[in-house]
């Protein structure tokens, strides 16, 4: 590598069922100026997918245990930390010369800082765990166009945000097929008020917020959308000490619109946000998404839970018509 450099503490060979392990893996980005490495891995087990091979397939998988990855961004190349500089593919396939059918991450936490913005803004999600099976199609079955699984989860405890993610895909194309399912439950508005206060001005008193989102793509055409819904927000504080008159003028006037948005039954504010489009030219409906803050407001009051409104094949269908 010309941008990182890595040390190993050990290396144990398996050689009865084809694997070795690489302990302690640390990678460093030279000349940099963040603390922390790039890439900090516990152990990692390379092997030879046995399943795979009594279908006729050599393919292998990767399992690494505990791993921490540190993404920084700053004004210099020094205080930037992406990986970016790097084609990884080629680090992997260093490492085991065959393709790979499974990944997986045990443990794991990814920690993302922004140093651009004072007060600097840290991001860290802990106890990650992803999987993705069949990247090489191995076990692909004929009507499916979704081969590759994925599924991974994590908290951002800093936040009390709890993060789940599955998604079918078709990893061979260069851009990639896709159909997810997200969620980002819980985050605590109150742990967002320095974001909040550098970039509004304002800060919050209580509340909660969640994010749901489905999207699927084919042939670089998508569709889907983005549901937040903030639960017993409030902005507001009658006995907030020592606030600029600015300040309090804005929070005022932002909590009597939020009143007017709010469902006050469920007392949450929500909408849904639908977007779709090409990867050059995404499109997203203003309108559609002010209606819908009015429909959770006064006609029915959205849910904390995914809408399961978007199919891949569906899109599909659409997207052979056009052609």
């Amino acid at each position: 590598m010309d941008a990182y450099q890595g040390v190993v503490k050990d290396i144990d060979l398996a050689l009865w069922r084809g694997s070795y392990t690489i302990d302690s893996l640390k990678i460093d980005k030279i000349d940099a100026k963040v603390k922390e490495p790039f890439i900090e891995v516990n152990k990692i087990d390379l092997s030879v997918q046995w399943r795979s091979l009594f279908k006729g397939e050599i393919v292998g998988e990767i399992d690494c245990y505990q791993p921490k990855i540190n993404f920084a961004f700053g004004e210099s190349s020094e205080q930037t930390q992406t990986g970016e500089e790097e084609d990884w593919t080629k680090v992997v396939k260093s490492l085991i010369p065959i393709k790979i059918n499974r990944f997986a991450i045990s443990e794991g936490e990814i920690a993302l800082t922004n140093i651009l913005t004072e007060p600097k803004t840290d991001l860290p999600l802990k106890d990650f765990q992803l999987e993705i099976t069949n990247i090489q199609n191995v076990e692909e079955q004929v009507t499916d166009s979704l081969p590759s699984s994925i599924v991974a989860s994590g908290t951002a405890s800093d936040y009390g945000g709890t993060l789940y993610f599955n998604a079918s895909a078709y990893l061979l194309k260069e851009i990639p097929d896709f159909d997810y399912n997200l969620g980002f439950e819980d985050v605590n508005l109150i742990s967002l008020n320095p974001l909040a206060k550098y970039y509004t001005g304002m800060d919050f008193e209580k509340g909660t917020i969640s994010i749901y989102s489905e999207m699927a793509m084919k042939d670089q055409t998508f569709e889907g959308y983005i549901k937040p819904l903030v639960k017993e927000m409030r902005i507001f504080n009658w006995k907030e000490d020592n606030r600029p008159l600015g300040q309090w003028i804005k929070e005022f006037f932002s909590e009597g619109i939020q009143e007017i948005f709010e469902n006050q039954k469920k007392q949450q504010f929500a909408t849904r946000v639908p977007i779709q489009g090409q990867l050059d030219n995404i499109n997203t409906n203003i309108w559609l998404t002010v209606f819908n803050s009015f429909k959770n407001a006064y006609i029915k009051a959205f849910e904390y839970k995914l809408d399961k409104s978007i199919d891949f094949k569906d899109l599909q269908a659409k997207t052979e018509k056009k052609k």
